[in-house]
């Protein structure tokens, strides 16, 4: 496999070659152009020479022939009244047609035809001279192709060695990055904006994501081996004082806690994958639908939960609103939502629910009778095993309105949080509206 390099300098070696050849032959054919000119001017010109009008009548000059001798010079046919006259040169019959004949051969010629009355001349002028000059130059030609090609293959390695001197660095910055495991930014090589420093910026900024989505995934294992750690440890003793105590109301008391640990690391492990699978929404095909139906949808089924924690769960307002989303996306998001205000609202508290449009945006907004949200807990929210203080003592892995953020921005959208100690907190969700 050849390098970069190596292409580059094949190409331009043959792109200088292709370039002079091309040339050459031009020049080529126009020299032989000329010299065809040139000899059958002179060719028409001998033929017409040689016939001299004579009185009332033609007659052919046949003392000029005596004059062409020596296999050089052209050879010349009168005739006459079917009469032949040759030049002492020219033996047998005249050519039958004039063109050009014996290229390639030791006598190359081009044969010329005039007429003037009843007299015919036939002109086989000599090409022997221009056809070794156009040889001498073709072979003149053909070697100064090889060296431009070799001029040009040796520049062009010159100048992709010159070129190539970023790409090179760089390539060994990112090998050493490689063997250390350390991304950092690669160095630019000039103050210009050339398509190198380009590259460089656009690969500094995928090195940029790169790294903060590694240290988001070391971080969220960090976490996630931290939460699951305590209900572990706590079903590791109840399985243990399962075995040592032998009291029906110690064994039933440890088999319902660790059934409570089961169920919570059941939750964990279910938001984690609907979170990773968020994460991969972006790819979903989008489909046309309808948030006002599927509020309603989630409305009815909270209302059906709520009355096992006697919470009233109100529809205010909803109204058709046409979105492209991944439908359950949209569901899960809403649910994270809804879920979060009904476990936080008190006994006797109210849940209440609106669907409309607001500036092109569908908006949903859920607002709770909750104890509301301290100012400075608000902008933590969306960190994934993040809880608040009022949070702390119910069932939960922290991982709702993460989850929440993630699908609804994958769609397009926007989610946003207020909140008031003692008076209750409101959720607002928002897609684009997309009219017919």
């Amino acid at each position: 496999m050849l390098s970069l390099r190596q292409r580059l300098t094949r190409q331009a070696a043959w792109a200088v070659l292709a370039l002079v050849w091309g040339f050459g032959a031009v020049t080529w054919l126009g020299m032989a152009w000329h010299f065809y000119a040139l000899d059958r001017g002179a060719a028409e010109h001998l033929a017409m020479g040689v016939l001299l009008p004579h009185r009332e009548v033609h007659e052919h000059g046949g003392e000029h022939l005596n004059e062409f001798r020596r296999t050089t010079d052209a050879k010349v046919w009168v005739i006459r009244a079917g009469t032949v006259a040759a030049s002492p040169n020219a033996r047998g019959e005249p050519p039958p047609a004039p063109g050009l004949e014996g290229l390639g051969g030791p006598d190359p010629r081009l044969v010329v035809v005039a007429s003037r009355g009843s007299a015919r001349a036939v002109v086989a002028w000599p090409l022997l001279g221009d056809w070794d000059a156009l040889g001498d130059l073709a072979t003149v030609l053909l070697l100064l192709g090889v060296l431009a090609g070799v001029l040009g293959a040796w520049l062009a390695r010159w100048a992709t060695t010159r070129m190539l001197v970023p790409v090179v660095r760089m390539v060994q910055v990112v090998e050493q990055m490689v063997r250390r495991g350390h991304l950092a930014p690669l160095p630019t090589w000039s103050d210009s904006d050339d398509e190198f420093n380009r590259l460089t910026h656009v690969l500094n900024r995928l090195l940029q994501q790169v790294a903060e989505r590694s240290e988001r995934e070391r971080q969220f294992l960090a976490q996630a081996a931290h939460e699951l750690r305590t209900p572990l440890q706590v079903l590791q003793g109840n399985l243990e004082m399962l075995g040592d105590w032998s009291d029906p109301a110690v064994r039933e008391e440890s088999l319902e806690q660790s059934r409570s640990v089961v169920r919570r690391m059941v939750r964990m492990v279910a938001d984690l994958l609907t979170l990773e699978r968020a994460q991969g929404a972006a790819q979903t095909p989008r489909q046309a639908m309808d948030l006002g139906g599927v509020v309603e949808g989630v409305a009815e089924d909270a209302q059906a939960l709520a009355l096992s924690s006697h919470l009233r769960v109100t529809l205010e307002q909803v109204e058709p609103l046409p979105i492209e989303a991944v439908p359950w996306a949209v569901e899960r998001a809403l649910w994270a939502v809804v879920d979060n205000a009904l476990k936080y609202t008190p006994a006797g508290g109210e849940v209440v629910l609106r669907a409309d449009r607001q500036d092109g945006w569908a908006v949903v907004t859920v607002r709770d009778t909750g104890p509301g949200i301290a100012a400075e807990e608000l902008p933590h929210l969306f960190e994934r095993f993040w809880r608040g203080t009022e949070a702390r003592g119910h069932e939960g892995s922290g991982l709702g309105l993460a989850i929440a953020r993630a699908l609804v921005e994958q769609d397009g959208g926007q989610i946003a949080v207020t909140s008031q100690r003692g008076v209750g907190t409101t959720v607002r969700l928002a897609w684009p509206l997309v009219e017919p």
